[in-house]
């Protein structure tokens, strides 16, 4: 015990946790249960997440990592402060994917923790532009079998009046974007980093790319870990349109029942077509929610899509909710996981402001035991646990680790 989860046991819990019974009603919202999935960005982050997986009966927990935070991890100039005349030559998201499943694996040990998945999260394709001449690969990449794929399938689902129209020239586009040396080099950096991490979850955000190139995309990239990389083990999240940021001035649109018809056969399509087994489409949240701001959960879309996807595929595809730092609740199961990122950085600098703002003469005066490490492993580290603690408990998985083992058959 104390290693990390698997992709499929992480599959076999969340299969456990399904918000359907066998005849796809709902369950009961005392049967029902969400993972919080919190986004770690330093090596505290990650300890206090470990802590709160292990303390009592044990809760299942989702550790994420983004491409951003491995790559600061990493110590990407740009990224981080660098002197001026340094110089750097590893790659920063390999080197920091590295660092990170080193720590995490070490932490999941010294603290007997049985039930943490690693995550990758927001490894954000290249966006698509389309009067951007894209340079290309040497070597042929197939982009327009690719293109030509995805767009037959469409077709064939009776979904093409659903999705953008594909001319010659837009499938063109596509296929510029995908056979580029910047496509291809994220594919490079992602699939390095799965090899490395072995994560559990593997998310591709493909937020504000054009529905026909993101199912080209998703297949894409799914192909390349399945059989590229012979992993077979990897959820991979699939996303189907865009979340929003807070301050955006996008104001989220209720879909008619036609629209919601429509789009619950689109993210079916969109699971059976790319493999994946999680999915994120927008519910209603933002990312980054500053104090005090919250949106409210669309449950009727969550329930309607979830079903179809189902229905149409025989897959329970857990449903990914992003920006869950501004969450008005928890729709538990109908949202297989919550994302949070950003209370835990709040949480943190909190507990550093409120230290230092105590004793502002003794910092200011060198004193060690407000400007030591007592700062990082006691002040910052309690602060971020007891962030996790409160956002765990509205999911129900705390102390789940009893139903998780019998799950598992451990």
């Amino acid at each position: 015990m104390g290693s990390l989860l698997t992709g499929r046991e992480l599959r076999t819990i969340f299969d456990s946790l399904c918000p359907f019974d066998d005849e796809l009603n709902l369950r009961s919202a005392d049967e029902r249960v969400t993972l919080l999935a919190a986004n770690s960005n330093n090596w505290w982050q990650t300890r206090a997440f470990v802590m709160v997986s292990a303390i009592g009966d044990q809760s299942p927990i989702i550790v994420q990592f983004s491409h951003n935070s491995n790559t600061k991890i990493g110590g990407l100039p740009g990224k981080i402060f660098a002197p001026e005349g340094i110089g750097y030559r590893g790659n920063a998201a390999l080197y920091g994917a590295q660092a990170n499943i080193d720590w995490i694996a070490g932490e999941a040990e010294a603290f007997a923790a049985d039930l943490v998945a690693v995550s990758l999260d927001h490894f954000a394709v290249p966006k698509f532009e389309a009067d951007k001449q894209y340079k290309q690969r040497a070597c042929p990449t197939g982009a327009s079998d690719k293109v030509e794929a995805t767009w037959a399938f469409l077709e064939d689902a009776g979904l093409s009046d659903e999705v953008e129209d594909l001319t010659p020239e837009l499938a063109g586009k596509y296929e510029a974007y995908l056979s580029s040396d910047e496509y291809m080099s994220f594919v490079s950096d992602f699939m390095g980093t799965v090899e490395i991490m072995r994560p559990a979850w593997g998310m591709i955000d493909t937020e504000g790319i054009p529905p026909v190139l993101d199912f080209a995309i998703t297949r894409d990239i799914a192909d390349a870990v399945r059989v590229g990389l012979g992993n077979l083990d990897m959820m991979l999240e699939a996303e189907l349109g865009e979340t929003g940021q807070s301050g955006d001035e996008v104001e989220y649109q209720v879909l008619s029942d036609a629209e919601l018809d429509a789009f619950a056969e689109l993210a079916a399509a969109f699971i059976d077509y790319t493999g994946a087994e999680g999915i994120a489409y927008d519910i209603g949240m933002k990312h980054a929610a500053v104090a005090g701001e919250k949106h409210e959960i669309d449950e009727r879309k969550l329930e309607t899509v979830q079903r179809r996807i189902i229905e149409r595929t025989g897959v329970y595809g857990a449903f990914a909710q992003h920006g869950g730092t501004g969450s008005a609740g928890v729709a538990r199961a109908l949202i297989g996981k919550t994302n949070v990122n950003t209370a835990f950085l709040v949480a943190g600098s909190q507990g550093r402001f409120e230290s230092f703002a105590a004793a502002p003469e003794k910092v200011r005066g060198g004193d060690k035991n407000m400007c030591g490490t007592n700062v990082e492993t006691n002040v910052y580290l309690e602060a971020v646990y007891n962030e996790a603690v409160a956002r765990i408990e509205p999911t129900g998985s705390f102390g789940l680790g009893p139903a998780c083992f019998k799950a598992l058959g451990w």
